[in-house]
């Protein structure tokens, strides 16, 4: 294992560093608002065993990636604790923006995290995962049921047309649920449903892998253009970030959330928040031919170089990765984990609605890039939501569009 090699366990730094106690510290803790309401109840706890306080800030996604690069940039933290998206491990790494934690934590800390490897950058783990969101479709199955459909299906085109005909029932007037504005959330569907119809979006050199016609890219986006243009998709859409898709959904509004998050099956499933508990079911994402893949948009958090309170800063990771923490995280505010030991536990004691089909997905998760995140990706994807906007606005054809991502892709490769 990469970072753990050795017949012997290493030591870890906070164990080397043990007669230096961080009593009496602060830091901060940049994270966007998913986080907050979980965090904010742990802090007390963490700051009453370690004496160490923490000073929590919450940030939108992108102004809170511009902080992280400003601040970075000119050789300062931005945080002691920050965010840490799976796609940014080779621009930050390349430039040295982040702490190496492969002996802040232990070889069994390491063993049990499933996902750690999206985070290693030439042999070091630059951040810890903290959210393990892949991306799974869930169901009203009372809509189905009322449109006379028994069997729920697979196939991607099948599912769209059980769209249509809860449409034309009258049972729901948009059946299905996802994001079309100029923000990131609108990539996913595309992204997802490119991996579940058997394709990739880019060969080894990142040329474009989706302007064919009988390409699995060309098709994911013909699925979600036709339900938009259809209103199989409610028209607002174009206005929708991904959390809109989640509360509309949870009030009852739409049969098939086609790319839900991970996190959700404890906010669909929860009688007292969601008006779709008692009909919600989870199922893999439909592909073709009956087989089906997704893909995880990991989270990290990870310390800053800069930081000047990395072994504060490492305490508190290592507080939130506890099975207790990482338990209470998921079942009280939606927080998929990324260890083992803690899923399984999970499944076992049926705290994850669905448990044995979220088991199955979770053999179905590949990396969206096999070859690796391109440095360009977070400004490509930018480029690829504003498109998509556009073409569901009529402003641009789906070959149009195809063809604007595909441009847009070659000139940041070439740049």
């Amino acid at each position: 294992m990469a970072g753990c090699k050795g017949e012997e366990k290493k030591e870890t730094k906070a164990a080397n560093d043990s007669t230096q106690s961080q009593d009496g510290e602060e830091i901060t803790v940049l994270l966007p608002p998913w986080y907050e309401e979980g965090l904010t109840a742990a802090i007390p706890d963490f700051e009453e065993k370690t004496g160490i306080s923490v000073k929590l800030e919450i940030m939108e996604w992108d102004p809170l990636r511009d902080r992280i690069v400003q601040s970075c940039t000119s050789n300062k933290a931005p945080a002691d604790i920050t965010e840490f998206s799976w796609d940014w491990v080779g621009t930050f790494g390349a430039a040295g923006w982040y702490e190496p934690l492969n002996d802040y934590m232990d070889e069994d800390f390491w063993e049990d995290c499933l996902t750690k490897d999206s985070y290693l950058y030439e042999g070091n783990y630059l951040a810890v995962p903290i959210y393990n969101d892949f991306r799974m479709t869930y169901l009203n199955t009372k809509d189905f049921s009322e449109a006379g459909i028994s069997e729920i299906p697979t196939d991607a085109f099948e599912l769209l047309e059980a769209a249509e005909k809860i449409k034309e029932q009258g049972i729901e007037e948009y059946p299905v649920s996802l994001p079309l504005s100029a923000t990131a959330g609108a990539t996913t569907p595309w992204f997802m449903l490119t991996k579940s119809l058997g394709g990739e979006l880019f060969d080894d050199n990142y040329k474009a892998l989706f302007t064919e016609k009988d390409s699995a890219g060309y098709q994911a986006m013909e699925w979600i253009m036709k339900a938009y243009e259809e209103e199989l998709v409610n028209p607002a859409a174009v206005d929708y970030q991904g959390t809109d898709i989640v509360d509309h959904y949870m009030n009852g509004d739409g049969s098939i959330d086609i790319a839900g998050w991970s996190g959700n099956v404890t906010e669909y499933f929860n009688a007292d928040k969601s008006a779709i508990s008692d009909s919600v079911e989870v199922v893999k994402v439909p592909g073709a031919n009956g087989s089906s893949r997704t893909y995880s948009l990991l989270e990290g958090i990870g310390i800053p170089a800069a930081s000047e309170h990395k072994e504060a800063a490492a305490e508190f990771i290592k507080y939130i990765n506890t099975e207790e923490f990482l338990k209470t995280f998921f079942v009280d505010y939606g927080i998929f984990p990324s260890s083992q030991k803690v899923i399984d536990s999970l499944i076992e004691s049926e705290d994850i609605p669905g448990g044995e089909v979220v088991s199955e997905v979770l053999g179905t998760i590949e990396p969206l890039f096999p070859q690796g995140a391109p440095e360009w990706y977070g400004t490509w994807e930018g480029e690829t939501a504003t498109i998509m906007n556009q073409m569901a606005k009529g402003e641009m054809s789906l070959e149009e569009g195809l063809k604007a991502i595909a441009d847009s892709a070659d000139e940041l490769n070439e740049g």
